[in-house]
Parts: C-alpha cells; structure tokens; sequence
C-alpha cells in the first residue's frame, strides 16, 4: 500500500531460468535454452551472454531481430548474477513477496520475459517450452498465491496443445492467458486457432495480449533496441488490435476481457480514428464478412477492454476519457530494463487525476479483469 492506495500491479515479469526446462518432455530436452557466454564480446557492451535456442542467441544486440531481453548473468551465479537473483526468476518465491512489501504492491500478476514472442519456428517445440514455463510458475506461486498471480502462456500455433495448455493452467490456478499480438505470420483471429479461443472462453479466464516481437518479417527490420521497441515489439499490438476488435472476436465471445499491456495507449486513439473513420464504408461493401457489430470506441468503453498506460503519460487524461475510468490498470514492467520503481508513486503524484481515478487505475481496475486476489 503507498499513501493508503493498494496497488495491484497487472504488468511484471519472470526472468527465464534453466529451472523452467526441467520439464520439458524428454523428446525437447537437448534443444532447451542453454547459458552462452560470448567470449570475444569487444564492443557488446552488457550483451556478453544470451540464450541458445534453436541456434540463435537471443538477446543479441547486433543484427536482425535486435532486441533486448533477460541474460544468464542476471539470474546464474556461475555467469555472476547477485544473490537475490531468486527474486528475478521466481527461484526465491517469498523474497519475491518481501520486494512487493518494500515496493508497497499488494498484488502482482507476473508475465513470461518477452522471448517466448519468438522462441522458435517450431510449433510443437513452442507449445513445449510454453507448457514447462507454465508449470514452473504455476508450482512456485502455490504457497504466495495471495500476493503473487501470474499469466499462463497459450502456444496457438499448436491448437490441441493449446487448448491443453488451458486446461492445465487453469489447474495450475492461472489469472489470465497471455498471447503476443501474432502468433508467428498469422493474426490471432486465424480459423486453425478458433478451437483455442473456444476452450479460452469456456474457461472464464481472461486475454491479455502483451508487447513481444511476435510478427518475423517485423524481426527483420530490427538491427538496434530502438528498432525493437519502437516497430517489431509495439506494432504488432495493431494486428491484435484488427484482428480482436475489427475482426469481432469480441462479438463471438461476448463474456470475453481483453488486455492490451506493456504497449502503452496513446496509439489506440489511431486505430480507434482510422477504423471507424473507414467503417460506414467497409459495412457497405458486401464483400468484407469479418466485422464488428458495433463502432469501435463502443468496444474500448465496453467494460471488457482493458489498456495499461505509462505512468508518465502526458495523455493519460484523454486516454481516461477514451476508455473510460475503469478500463485503465497499472504495470510496473518489474524487472525490465525499463521499468521505474517509483512509477506508482509517479503516479499518485499526478494533478491531472483525481483521487477516484487513481484507485481505479492502481488496484481496483485489475480486480475487475483478473478477480480478487
């Protein structure tokens, strides 16, 4: 609690660990992420170590598909991580606990490193590396699932694992579903995946949709971290955007909540001009079958559309008005790069909010998409 606001924190992040690999079927087993150290590492300035999954180094910061993510030596003491590492990973479930103490966070819902996003061509060998992941955070939260809720990824590119992967989750007592804004080339909404989303919405569980270079002909185009965040992380938030609202997944699913996180909000006010600017004209045209029922701010204000906003955000006051006050949640991004530690304080801090506003966005808002904790 800061200043007598609880806060629900609805972004944070688990650091990848080899732990996460120890149940991976045996059939995967040789292809698990392994540690790399780089041992000519003249001009990679802290990107000395990564990642070896299906022969690529991942983070690597030189190159196609450049972006930034979690290293061995954040979280390995052979690779020099620090003895509170376990925080990081979720190794250490209660130091986890006592950092939200000192953060004054009540309730944190933790989220899969970026990565997953891109892991690897290979469906079956996704579905596989999601599932352990799964089960590792599903077991380590058990004895902090007051405090602690995490998100259970879905490998879509394998349907029947997907749909498996549901069900697992839900016994594992996952809050939400997590997703990147493809899965791989295709848009969310793609037929093969209908069978996914229909066990989704039997389950109760709610989307959310989070930044992550999901989209490969985006990879390509990054050769620098700014590259990343600010084309092949961020735009695929627009075709999940298209193929969630404009293309009536929330019409087909009606009981279904949606997240949109770590992408920030001020480009919703693009796609929510371009397409409903284009809209009277799209339902004229007989030849267009997928379209929403209703206009697309009707959905934004719907109640089932969620959005998480920085905290600095100088338009976060229009964004408000645009989705309504209790749309809005809170992320820290703990541990990224990124991430402020104050950004809750940063926040209370606001002149352009009112009281009411800053409950909503800090605690109340996230009880409402992903339950009470």
């Amino acid at each position: 609690m800061l200043e007598n606001f609880r806060v629900y924190d609805a972004d944070s992040h688990l650091l990848l660990t080899p732990a996460m690999w120890a149940d991976l079927p045996a059939e995967f087993q040789r292809r698990r992420p392994r540690p790399l150290r780089v041992e000519d590492s003249d001009g990679m300035g802290k990107w000395t170590s990564g990642w070896l999954i299906d022969g690529r180094m991942q983070p690597h910061p030189f190159g196609p598909a450049t972006q930034g993510a979690n290293r061995p030596t954040e979280v390995m003491e052979s690779f020099g991580a620090s003895a509170d590492a376990g925080i990081l990973d979720l190794t250490d479930p209660e130091g986890r606990v006592r950092a939200l103490d000192e953060g004054g966070i009540d309730v944190q819902i933790l989220f899969p490193t970026t990565l997953y996003a891109n892991a690897t061509p290979d469906a079956a060998f996704e579905a596989a590396l999601m599932r352990s992941y799964n089960r590792f955070v599903g077991n380590r939260t058990r004895k902090v699932a007051g405090r602690i809720k995490w998100a259970g990824l879905v490998p879509l590119r394998d349907p029947r694992q997907g749909c498996e992967a549901i069900a697992e989750m839900c016994d594992l007592g996952a809050s939400t579903a997590v997703v990147y804004g493809t899965a791989g080339d295709y848009m969310l909404d793609h037929p093969n995946f209908e069978p996914v989303w229909d066990e989704l919405a039997r389950s109760g569980l709610p989307l959310c949709v989070h930044m992550g270079m999901s989209f490969p002909p985006f990879e390509r185009l990054c050769m620098s971290r700014l590259d990343a965040h600010a084309i092949g992380m961020s735009l695929p938030a627009i075709l999940a955007f298209v193929a969630v609202v404009g293309h009536g997944m929330m019409d087909r699913y009606p009981d279904l909540k949606v997240a949109f996180l770590e992408y920030g909000a001020e480009w919703l006010f693009y796609m929510a001009g371009r397409m409903d600017h284009y809209m009277p004209t799209y339902r004229a045209d007989a030849t267009i079958s997928k379209l929403p029922k209703q206009e697309i701010r009707d959905y934004l204000k719907s109640g089932r559309f969620f959005v998480a906003p920085e905290a600095e955000d100088s338009m976060l006051p229009a964004e408000l008005e645009l989705v309504g006050e209790g749309s809005v949640l809170f992320g820290s991004d703990f541990p990224h790069g990124e991430a402020r530690e104050n950004a809750a304080q940063e926040l209370l801090e606001r002149t352009d909010m009112t009281n009411d506003q800053k409950r909503k966005m800090l605690y109340d808002n996230a009880v409402a998409l992903f339950g009470p904790p």
